[in-house]
């Protein structure tokens, strides 16, 4: 039984900020990629506490982001080779998506990936409101295992204690 923590993945506003002037989903995907996209893409405090949990925590990866809908694992593992964030495709979890069904809220697509693939590890799931929908109230919060990550701000160091705390203690 593999028993590395997982770390359930939004990107937008958690890793990517949404703010005006910066690069997003659509941009990674231009034919003709803004100059600066790969350096300037991913916020870097929140990509640093994001590495850091990983390798603190060994833990696998598994992406929840929108930006499910338009690219491929391929794509995905192009893009963190691009943006020096290796570390993610080496710790993709065997399931490494969570794709939501067409009307699917985010926890719903959150649930059928751990009714399918979760065997007891400890799980953290990092998300905002706006795209984690159905995330607020839900099992998962009250658990204890959601970081609402705030707009503009994203994942910060002052949310490692919770993460630690989450990938530490058995659901």
């Amino acid at each position: 039984m593999n028993t590395r923590p997982i770390i359930m993945l939004d990107f937008d506003e958690v890793i990517v900020l949404n703010r005006p002037g910066d690069f997003g989903g659509f941009d990674v995907i231009s034919r003709n990629p803004p100059p600066g996209l790969w350096e300037r893409l991913f916020h870097q405090p929140a990509v640093q506490t994001l590495v850091q949990a990983i390798t603190e925590h060994h833990a696998q990866v598994v992406i929840t982001t929108s930006w499910l809908r338009f690219m491929t694992r391929d794509a995905f593992e192009d893009l963190f080779k691009k943006t020096a964030l290796e570390v993610l495709s080496e710790n993709l979890h065997g399931a490494w998506e969570a794709l939501p069904e067409r009307s699917d809220t985010r926890a719903q697509a959150i649930d059928r990936w751990l009714a399918a693939n979760h065997r007891g590890e400890p799980y953290v799931i990092l998300d905002d409101d706006r795209s984690g929908t159905g995330l607020r109230n839900s099992v998962h919060d009250r658990r204890k295992r959601v970081i609402f990550c705030e707009m503009d701000v994203g994942l910060e160091p002052g949310h490692l204690p919770f993460m630690r705390t989450a990938l530490t203690r058995a659901p």
